[in-house]
């Protein structure tokens, strides 16, 4: 019980939130650049994004599960071709998304993918087709982006 509420207060105090309030659901989201010789390429159960070069727009938001970052990447070659076609963009920043959940919560293939459209469905991402319009919701989840995350918005919220 003591464990309990003292990330409770952890969450309250980092994130201005109370354990059962609207969001009682906090995931962090730890962004880096990757560059080619970094050991992030071969992780799995995170997200990944692709930036265009001046790193300001996010082209593409994926997850990695069973398969790692570099994996995805090569699976990617329709994107790859259409974004040099339709936008002239032939290098683009990787990042790796690093999950980190508070308490007793525990990364599922099916939370990751929540998270994934969550942010898809927000920030509509010139390469992704799907959650732009519907998705399926779980309301306690807050996502609170850090680090490396391009853009002014940080703190995500499923209403």
């Amino acid at each position: 019980m003591e464990y309990a509420k003292s990330i409770s207060l952890i969450i309250e105090k980092v994130y201005g939130k109370k354990l059962g309030t609207r969001c009682a659901f906090v995931i962090e989201i730890r962004w880096r650049t990757l560059d080619d010789e970094d050991p992030g390429w071969k992780s799995c159960r995170c997200l990944y994004a692709y930036l265009t070069p001046n790193g300001k727009e996010i082209l593409y938001i994926g997850k990695a599960w069973s398969a790692t970052v570099r994996d995805r990447w090569y699976k990617k070659r329709v994107f790859w071709k259409d974004l040099e076609k339709q936008r002239g963009i032939k290098y683009t920043i990787p990042l790796i998304g690093e999950v980190y959940l508070f308490g007793e919560q525990r990364l599922t293939r099916e939370l990751l993918a929540d998270i994934e459209s969550l942010l898809i469905n927000i920030e509509k991402p010139w390469g992704n087709i799907q959650c732009q319009k519907d998705r399926i919701r779980r309301p306690s989840m807050q996502v609170k982006c850090t680090s490396k995350w391009p853009k002014r918005r940080k703190i995500y919220e499923d209403k």
